[in-house]
């Protein structure tokens, strides 16, 4: 038996059957959190929570921009969560990241006022961040309890001081040029930097315009004042209360980490951490973070924690990044306390940059790279993209779009773009490179630039390829170009989830589906199966959807949106090449003879056992991940959904059946 095999066997009781769903649920030294959504065949019932998209103006009426992130995660149905989402984290060397950092730093200097200094500067602070909380990381590691160290108060300070620069930059329309104040490159320069650090992209900046400036408002109209104590609840935290503690002058944030189970976390804080302010009754405690996400339970254990220290409640403020309530797995005692303590709700990306402001805007970012100033901006995110590419509704596709990025058309005159959310810092200027390496190629849209998190492409006009089909012989050779080019130049070594990870997966959704039998036929299915191991991942294009793909006057093919899902909050990640040419057979239902021409014309060496093991992972996922979109919408988005779930639900029974006679 194989070890994949193997371990299934051994674990596929408890998959099947247990209702924790801790991070320990990946036993094969994956680094992913799992992420949630409680979804279960579509046969059932499900209460339907609001959730999508605030800045929507589908949704704008009736749903708050918090549920879009976190709550849109859940369906409330009383039975076990599929497994759509995950974190992948990274160690990496701290010395590199701050070579990196003071690299950055000193660029800086080099740059005149703007939205672009303003940008590179957040950037580098997002960089900072995810630094000093990986070496936090490593503090509260080795003592075994969170605690105020030197190394600790030294990186707050830091951070404290980029963000007063951030708000510098910010309050002034960014007019603000020149380096940093010399006096931080120092202290970033001085930082203890031997160990190895967990790091990641916080989820708020890569995915959901989640932007630090906005905790800055918030601070700023909160009450508080420099007698606060800031706490941060890592990872994004801590550069959080960074932001918020600069705001109100408060001295530098002390940071925690929740542990436990991720439903009900709690501190192993030393209790000196908050001394100086326990008994000073004008003191009072802020506690910033980005969610509350599916229990609350982080912020939670942070708020019990200051009340068994003798802090009353009436003393603490909270700093969430929406105002909606926790989800589905709150217990009692977290929504009392939610209920109880006064929250500062980071302001939306629109109150962070407004239109009614003198400071430059989205519009005038665009405008600017564009150069074009007399630009118009139309919203056309949670779906609306399709009312663009589509004359009848009816026949519009699927959207997840409670999880969308935000995402605009910009026109002048003839001229459009279209302006997406890419992520903050170095995240966005990757996708960026990624999308002109893409057009170069010949496989996407021209690329204009990024501004401040938002890439803007030239908007390309053509017919979905679900409306205009290509030829069999047309599609493949296609396919066969695209996908040999992304896994020769898309090479890299960030992380994906495993194979054990992705079998686990699988199992546990067509459980959910399909029923234990069905489980348990998948379950032995993969423990016959030995694919090679896993050399080279790519960034993958994970949707290969037919409308996904343009088709131009001319007959060109254009890929739209290529450079995010391999960096997605999901939890597959950056995978083999295999893994887009399974979801391509599945997709197209390419035959055997063409599937075979496709491997043929790729490029580099293709593993066949690592497709075939890749399919029912690939059907397991769509079906946890647009199932979990239905649960969320009603009418003709639900319709969408469903019938698209269903699709994939009648593709692994049907490769089950096979499975079964083979």
């Amino acid at each position: 038996m194989t070890i994949i095999g193997e371990a299934l066997h051994q674990g596929g009781r408890a998959i099947a059957h247990s209702n924790d769903t801790n991070t320990n649920f990946f036993r094969s030294h994956e680094t992913a959190a799992l992420c949630c959504s409680k979804v279960s065949s579509l046969r059932r019932t499900a209460t339907v929570p609001e959730c999508s998209l605030a800045w929507s103006k589908i949704a704008r009426s009736s749903m708050d921009r918090s549920r879009a992130r976190r709550v849109a995660r859940t369906a409330s149905t009383g039975n076990r969560p599929m497994i759509v989402y995950g974190d992948h984290k990274r160690t990496e060397n701290a010395r590199q990241l701050q070579e990196a950092a003071i690299e950055m730093a000193q660029g800086l200097d080099r740059m005149p006022c703007g939205i672009r200094r303003h940008a590179a500067l957040v950037g580098l602070f997002v960089s900072v961040s995810e630094l000093v909380q990986g070496l936090a990381d490593v503090d509260f590691k080795a003592r075994g309890v969170d605690t105020n160290s030197p190394s600790q108060r030294q990186g707050a300070r830091l951070l404290v001081g980029l963000a007063a620069e951030v708000a510098r930059s910010w309050r002034s329309g960014f007019a603000v040029d020149g380096g940093i104040d010399p006096r931080l490159l120092q202290m970033l320069t001085a930082l203890d930097c031997k160990a190895e650090v967990l790091t990641g992209s916080s989820e708020g900046y890569a995915h959901y315009a989640l932007y630090p400036e906005s905790y800055l408002g918030a601070a700023q109209v909160s009450g508080l004042d420099a007698n606060t104590c800031v706490i941060g609840i890592r990872s994004i935290g801590l550069g959080l209360a960074a932001m918020v503690a600069a705001a109100i002058g408060a001295p530098a944030p002390i940071s925690v980490r929740p542990i436990g189970h991720p439903f009900d976390r709690r501190l192993n804080a030393d209790p000196r951490l908050v001394a100086a302010w326990r008994n000073e009754p004008s003191a009072r405690f802020a506690v910033v973070d980005e969610g509350p996400g599916l229990s609350g339970s982080s912020v939670h254990a942070v708020v019990a924690w200051l009340r068994k220290q003798g802090i009353d409640t009436d003393r603490i403020h909270l700093f969430p990044s929406h105002s909606g309530d926790p989800g589905a797995e709150a217990s009692p005692d977290i929504r009392e306390t939610w209920v109880r303590c006064r929250k500062h709700v980071a302001i939306t990306f629109e109150r962070t940059f407004p239109e009614s402001s003198q400071s430059p805007t989205l519009r005038d970012w665009v405008a600017e790279a564009v150069g074009s100033p007399k630009l118009r901006l139309t919203e056309i995110s949670g779906g609306a993209w399709r009312s663009l590419h589509y004359a009848d509704e009816k026949r519009w596709p699927p959207s997840t779009r409670g999880t969308e990025r935000r995402k605009f058309l910009a026109s002048a005159g003839q001229d459009r773009w279209l302006v997406k959310f890419v992520g903050l810092g170095e995240t966005g200027l990757r996708k960026m490179q990624a999308a002109r390496m893409l057009h170069q190629a010949g496989f996407g849209p021209q690329v204009i630039g990024v501004c401040h998190g938002f890439l803007v492409e030239r908007w390309t006009d053509g017919t979905t390829m679900d409306q205009l089909p290509l030829s069999r012989q047309r599609l493949v050779a296609a396919f066969t170009r695209y996908l040999a080019w992304r896994a020769t130049n898309l090479r890299t070594c960030e992380a994906g989830a495993s194979l054990l990870a992705l079998a686990e997966m699988a199992v546990h959704n067509a459980s959910e589906a399909l029923g234990e039998s069905q489980a348990a036929r998948l379950r032995t299915w993969f423990s016959k199966q030995t694919p090679a191991k896993v050399l080279e991942r790519v960034e993958i294009d994970g949707r290969l959807h037919p409308w996904e793909f343009l088709v131009g006057s001319d007959g060109t093919l254009i890929k739209t949106d290529a450079v995010d899902h391999c960096r997605g909050h999901d939890l597959i990640g950056c995978q083999p090449i295999e893994w887009d040419i399974a979801g391509a057979c599945v997709e197209h239902d390419l035959s055997e003879a063409e599937a075979t021409t496709l491997i043929g014309g790729m490029d580099s060496r293709i593993d066949a056992r690592l497709i075939d093991y890749f399919k029912p992972c690939y059907l397991a996922f769509q079906l946890g991940l647009w199932s979990m979109a239905a649960q969320s919408e009603n009418g003709w988005e639900r319709a969408r959904l469903e019938e698209t779930a269903n699709r994939y639900e009648a593709g692994l029974t049907r490769f089950l059946g096979q499975a079964r006679a083979d």
